[in-house]
Parts: C-alpha cells; structure tokens; sequence
C-alpha cells in the first residue's frame, strides 16, 4: 500500500497506470530474495538465527505477495470483485493453501518412511509431490496459493517428515533440489531480461524520465521496508528469536528483490488483458529494482554486517579455529620437512621457502 501511495503520488504514475495497478506492483516488489544475502551472512560466521529470520521473512513473504497479487491482478484486468469476494478469495488462497501443504506433506511423509537408502526413489518422490501440489494448486478448480502450499510443505517436512529421508539420501536430495532452483532462477532471470530488453527498445510509453523514477523508486522502497520493520520492532524484539536495531537496519537493506517478483511481473505480461502500458512499466520497475538490488545491496552487505559488528564470533569458536589453524601448521611443516628430507629427484625445483609460506594459514591466524 505505501509503494502504491508512492508510485502515485511521489512519482505521478496515474491514467493509464491506474491505482489498483500501483497496488498490483507494490504487492510485486514486497516480494524479497535473500539467497545472495542468507549466504554471505553464513561465510561472514553471522548468528544462524539471523540468517534463519532473514529466510523465513522472505519464506512467508513471498507467500502472502503471491495471494495479494492473485487478488489485484482480477482488478487490473477489469473483473469486478466485491468486498466479499475479494476477502473470501485471500481466505481460499492463504489457508487453503497452507492445508494442501500440510495434507501433501503427510502424504509425502508416509511415502519415504516406505524407501529405505534409495536415493533415487526418494529423491524423486520429493520432486514430484511438489510438482504435484503446485499444480493441483494453480490448475484445477481448487485454486490456492501453490507458493504457499510449498512453504507449508517444506515446513512439515523440516519438523516432522525429514527424519523419513535416509541419512545416506539426504546429500543427495540437497544437491539435486540445490541444482533445480539454480536453474529455475537462472532461467527466470534469462526470460526477463530478453523480454525486458525487447520492451525497452520496442515500446512507446517508457522514456528516460522512467528510467529516472526508477532511481528514486529503488531508494523509496528502502524507506518503505525499513518504515514496516521498524514499526513492528516493538513486538518482534519481544517474540521469537528476538531483534535489535542492528537487525532491524540490516534486515532493511538485506531485502533483495528476485526471481519472484520476476515471475510474477512475467505474469503481468502474459496478461492479453492487462494494457500495454502497464506491463512495460510494471516489467521495467520491477527488472530495474531487481538489478540494482542485486548490484548495490548484495556486493555491500557484507560491509554492512561488519560495521553493524553483526559478524562477530565468540571467544570459544576463536579458540577452537586458532587451534585447528596451528595444528594444520604443524602438520604441514613436518611435511613438508620429510619431504626435503627425501632429496628425491621430484622435488628438485621446489622452492621450499615460497611453498611454506604459500600454504600456511596466515589470513586466518591474522584474523584471529
């Protein structure tokens, strides 16, 4: 609703870009992508709970973006929805939704505790109930929210039906689900792009003062997220895991936009009844605050988590690394010494010194 407030009133996209088609987008940019970010906080060493509220915020975010944008996307193309209708439609999508999931969920459950150490069957099984229930989801007569049938998958599955997967499987389903969302996010990002950059040297309606605006949208967004942290800090400081400021601030800026929001700005798009217009400016916003997220936010996050201090270990890890780091030093060089040792013919053009102080653990020890 507030980006909607500012792509209207800050920026003056009105006419043809009516309001409900402001909403449509700010449910599109609510949307946020925090893999760069959840990965960059996991190889700074910042606190696993952080990483996990990052994660999950994004989880159920992109969730609740999806219901409310099936909702708006109705009244962009012109059908008309009451009051009733609309709220009976978010109830339908959200909690059905979520039910599906947990119904799949069992299901899927029930169905690993019957394979033991098959990585193959097991492996499948995971790919093809999720399939599944997105599509039961999105294409039949129920219509519910198939992302947050997913969620509400994944999370039974964490709690309760991840035990069902063999320990000898489980690397396996983690590297084979790993490699289709790289895919799957690669991909969007390829289509986006190739229509985006069609859409911008074909169309008529975006000019440079769009590309401007953007600029100013890019920045808008951030107060707009960090306004809706900060007025919730009161109580998520007290539930939970718990927040500091330091996390509000992070959290503000950590909120990458990405493969969501471009599938759904593609989604517009598709739209045949949908103006023109719209879609060029929606697919414009959308792609641009993307990439300059992904250029801006996730290469300078990493010197946000070190000045807020978030990225501090404790005195024990330090001990322990300081005491792996000098073991291996200590091994290495009895190595390396009963390889001098040898004067074997192999090592005839090593030189000793530059190789002692190419492999010792000197960053690390620096460090500590």
């Amino acid at each position: 609703f507030l980006t909607a407030l500012m792509m209207t009133y800050v920026f003056g996209y009105t006419g043809d870009f009516t309001w409900q088609a402001s909403l449509m987008y700010g449910s599109i940019v609510s949307a946020t992508d925090p893999v760069a970010v959840v990965a960059l906080l996991k190889e700074l060493g910042a606190s696993k709970r952080l990483a996990t509220m990052i994660e999950g915020e994004s989880l159920l975010n992109d969730g609740t973006a999806m219901v409310v944008f099936l909702v708006l996307i109705d009244l962009v193309e012109g059908n008309t929805l009451t009051a009733g209708e609309i709220i009976g439609m978010f109830v339908r999508l959200s909690f059905g939704g979520i039910v599906l999931g947990l119904l799949g969920g069992v299901i899927l459950a029930q169905i690993l505790s019957r394979l033991h150490n098959d990585a193959v069957r097991e492996m499948n099984a995971t790919v093809f109930t999720s399939y599944l229930l997105f599509y039961i989801a999105e294409s039949t007569p129920l219509h519910v929210s198939g992302i947050l049938a997913i969620v509400a998958l994944g999370l039974y599955m964490t709690t309760s039906g991840k035990a069902q997967i063999s320990a000898d499987s489980a690397h396996t389903v983690h590297g084979v689900w790993g490699y289709i969302g790289f895919v799957a996010e690669t991909v969007i990002f390829i289509v986006s792009g190739v229509i985006m950059g069609v859409r911008a040297t074909t169309s008529n309606t975006i000019t440079y003062v769009d590309y401007l605006k953007l600029l100013g949208v890019y920045v808008g967004l951030h107060f707009i997220r960090f306004f809706c942290i900060f007025a919730s800090w009161p109580l998520l400081k007290r539930i939970g895991y718990g927040m500091s400021f330091k996390q509000v601030v992070l959290c503000s800026y950590a909120g990458l936009r990405g493969a969501v929001g471009l599938s759904l700005a593609l989604m517009v798009c598709n739209s045949p009844k949908i103006p023109r217009t719209i879609q060029d400016l929606v697919l414009l916003h959308v792609a641009g605050v993307a990439l300059l997220t992904l250029l801006i936010n996730a290469s300078t996050t990493g010197a946000l988590v070190r000045f807020l201090g978030l990225a501090s270990t404790s005195k024990i890890k330090e001990n322990l690394l300081h005491g792996v780091a000098h073991r291996i030093d200590e091994n290495t060089s009895e190595t390396i010494h009963h390889l001098k040792t040898e004067h074997s013919h192999h090592w005839a053009l090593v030189d000793w010194e530059k190789l002692s102080l190419t492999v010792r653990l000197t960053e690390l020890e620096e460090s500590l």
